[in-house]
């Protein structure tokens, strides 16, 4: 709980003091997003606000681990995160640039797959393939965890790239799973899982209070596939990929809202929803972001309670 409460608090008072600095570098550097025409009408404004926020908290994490950890279970979290964190900048480039508004999806998903199944690989190396499915304890996935782990990077880092569309949503939501991460990873005297998600707490949490509205920085792709992926990572470490779903509500629901409202235009040409993912259909419906965001952290909040509470109910895997 100890290294948990000092690497918290350090990552959160860097961010708070680094943050202003780095948005001034980002200003100069001319880093501002693009916001696609088919989005809220309200989101207009957000066009040309400095994106690429996620950088600093990535840095966060990836220190943390240097200073405090250095071991190869905490090598596999920060190369998850570092993969999506490069995948996701060069989407905020291309962006930034003009030319269009990120890589072609196919190009995305292609690279997000290799780095899953890297991970998987790694995990299974390292012996992460005793994993908790409820009702089934802990069965060995051997190398199928390559598997699970690829399709666990795409679903996650996607997901959580989709809730990142009103401002402090994903901040808010990735810093709430990890506080639980954090919660579990010191349950099981696991330090470097410990370490990671408290650096990932404190340093989202200080990108959120530039990040609330109105914001005045995003965390781009690079924040939000890193977040997504590392998420994966950690939730393996702790021997509980298959509880994402829950730890992880908020991602699911948003990701399912698109598919279903796709589905419905594409086989029956209408909508079930005014716009997806979801939070624009309840900004179509004229809900604050503010309230928004509240309204979608209890519900977070309520996923990653349940998950703490399963692990903690585990014996810890070997």
């Amino acid at each position: 709980m100890k290294h948990a409460i000092v690497v918290f608090v350090l990552a959160f008072g860097a961010g708070v003091l680094l943050y202003p600095a780095y948005l001034s570098m980002l200003v100069r550097g001319r880093m501002r997003q693009h916001v696609a025409e088919y989005g809220p009408v309200t989101h207009r404004a957000k066009e040309g606000t400095p994106t690429l926020g996620g950088a600093l908290f990535c840095a966060a994490a990836v220190v943390a681990w240097l200073v405090f950890d250095r071991s190869r279970e905490g090598f596999l979290a920060i190369f998850a995160l570092l993969g999506g964190a490069a995948i996701g900048a060069v989407d905020d480039l291309v962006n930034v640039s003009g030319l269009r508004l990120g890589l072609p999806a196919w190009h995305k998903l292609a690279t997000q797959a290799f780095v899953g199944l890297l991970l998987g690989i790694g995990l299974a190396i390292a012996g992460f393939t005793h994993q908790y499915f409820p009702g089934l304890g802990a069965p060995d996935l051997g190398w199928g965890m390559a598997v699970v782990a690829m399709f666990a990077v795409v679903a996650a880092s996607n997901a959580v790239n989709l809730t990142d569309g009103v401002d402090g949503l994903a901040a808010t939501c990735t810093g709430l799973v990890f506080f639980g991460i954090t919660l579990i990873g010191v349950r099981d005297s696991d330090l470097a899982v410990t370490v990671i998600a408290a650096a990932l707490t404190g340093a989202v949490a200080a990108f959120a209070v530039y990040n609330w509205h109105p914001a005045r920085l995003f965390m781009g792709d690079t924040g939000s596939l890193a977040l997504g992926c590392v998420m994966v990572a950690l939730s393996a470490e702790v021997h509980l990929p298959w509880l994402l779903p829950l730890l992880g509500i908020v991602f699911v629901v948003e990701a399912l809202s698109v598919v279903i409202n796709v589905t419905a235009i594409r086989r029956y040409g209408r909508r079930v929803l005014r716009a997806s993912p979801l939070h624009h259909h309840f900004e179509e419906m004229g809900l604050r972001e503010q309230r928004l965001v509240t309204a979608f952290a209890f519900v977070a909040a309520l996923g990653t309670l349940l998950t703490v509470l399963f692990a903690r109910s585990q014996t810890p895997a070997g």
